[in-house]
C-alpha cells in the first residue's frame, strides 16, 4: 500500500469519526412531534392538574415554548412541552434541574439534574412520564441538554401552580384537553364495562376515548355514535341513526377515536358498541355534557 493510499484511508476514517460525532445532518433535519395529552380524565371536575409550569429561554440555542408538569387521573405524573421549539443536535436529552434557572452549561451540572431520557423532537408538543417515586420538590427547572458536548440548549425555571405564571396560564388553556361529555357502558347483548370520554383538544379536534373498556369480541364490531340519549336494545340504534366511528380496535382496554368535524354532539348522545355482521348492540355509554 503507497502512501497516499494510506493517507486517503485515513482520511476517509477521520472524516467518518467526525461525522458519527458530531452529527452535522442534525443541523439541518428537523424532528417534529405532535403528542396530545394523555386524556385518562373522566369528569370536567377530574381534569388534568397543573404542579408546576415554565416556559423556555435560549442559552446555547434560540427555544421557545412552555413545559408544564401535570397530574393525571389515575396519578401518573407527566411533563410536557407545548408550542417548543429549538436546533437539532446529536444527543439531546431532558433533564430534570435542581437549580431554580440556568444561563449556561456549568449551572446544570453543578447544582445536579434527573434524566428524563432522548428528547423526542426538536419541535412540537411532546410528554415525557416522571418517575412515581421522583421528589419534584428537589427539581426546579427544565433542561435541553446536548449530552455528547455538555451543553444547556435552552432552560425553563418552574414554578408552582399557586404562583400563576404566565406560562401557566397559557399552557392551561391550550394545552389540556377539556371535557365535552362522559358516561359508563352498560351491557346490552354483552356484559361489558368500561367509561367513553369526548375531548376536545388544543388543535380542536374532538375524540372520544374508551378507559377501562372491556366487552366480548365478536366479527365486525363498530364504534357507533347514536341519535339516542341511550340505547337498551338493537332496533333503537337502527331506528333513530348512527355515525360510524369505524371498526373497534379491541375489545379490552384503553383506545382513542376521532370524531368527524361536522359530527352534532347535541344529537349524537350515546356510543355504542355495534356487531355489524349480525346486527346486534353489543354495549351502550350514554354521554351527558360536562
Amino acid at each position: 500500500m503507497n502512501r497516499r493510499t494510506l493517507f486517503i484511508i485515513l482520511g476517509l476514517f477521520v472524516l467518518g469519526a467526525g461525522w458519527l460525532l458530531f452529527r452535522p445532518d442534525k443541523l439541518f433535519v428537523n424532528k417534529t412531534v405532535n403528542e396530545t395529552l394523555p386524556a385518562q380524565t373522566v369528569t370536567a371536575t377530574n381534569m388534568p392538574q397543573i404542579l408546576l409550569a415554565g416556559r423556555f429561554h435560549g442559552v446555547a440555542h434560540e427555544t421557545k415554548g412552555t413545559t408544564t408538569v401535570y397530574r393525571l387521573a389515575d396519578g401518573k405524573r407527566v411533563l410536557r412541552f407545548a408550542g417548543f421549539e429549538t436546533s437539532n443536535g446529536p444527543d439531546v436529552q431532558v433533564y430534570l434541574g435542581m437549580a431554580s434557572d440556568a444561563n449556561d452549561s456549568a449551572t446544570v451540572t453543578n447544582a445536579g439534574f434527573f434524566s428524563l431520557g432522548p428528547i423526542k423532537g426538536n419541535r412540537g408538543d411532546q410528554n415525557y412520564e416522571l418517575p412515581a417515586d421522583l421528589d419534584l420538590a428537589k427539581f426546579h427547572s427544565v433542561t435541553v441538554w446536548c449530552r455528547r458536548f455538555g451543553v444547556n440548549f435552552a432552560t425553563a425555571p418552574l414554578k408552582q401552580a399557586s404562583e400563576g405564571s404566565e406560562a401557566m396560564q397559557a399552557t392551561s388553556a391550550s394545552s389540556a384537553p377539556t371535557v365535552l361529555s362522559a358516561g359508563r357502558f352498560h351491557g346490552v347483548a354483552h356484559e361489558s364495562k368500561g367509561v367513553a370520554t369526548v375531548y376536545q383538544l388544543s388543535d380542536g379536534k374532538r375524540i372520544i376515548r374508551l378507559t377501562e373498556f372491556e366487552t366480548s369480541n365478536g366479527p365486525e364490531l363498530q364504534l357507533y355514535m347514536v341519535a339516542a340519549t341511550d340505547t337498551k336494545d338493537s332496533e333503537t340504534v337502527k331506528k333513530v341513526g348512527f355515525v360510524t366511528l369505524g371498526a373497534l380496535k379491541g375489545n379490552k382496554g384503553d383506545q382513542n377515536y376521532e370524531l368527524p368535524a361536522h359530527l352534532d354532539l347535541a344529537k349524537y348522545q350515546s356510543a355504542t358498541v355495534w356487531c355489524r355482521r349480525f346486527g346486534v348492540n353489543f354495549a351502550t355509554a350514554p354521554l351527558v355534557q360536562q
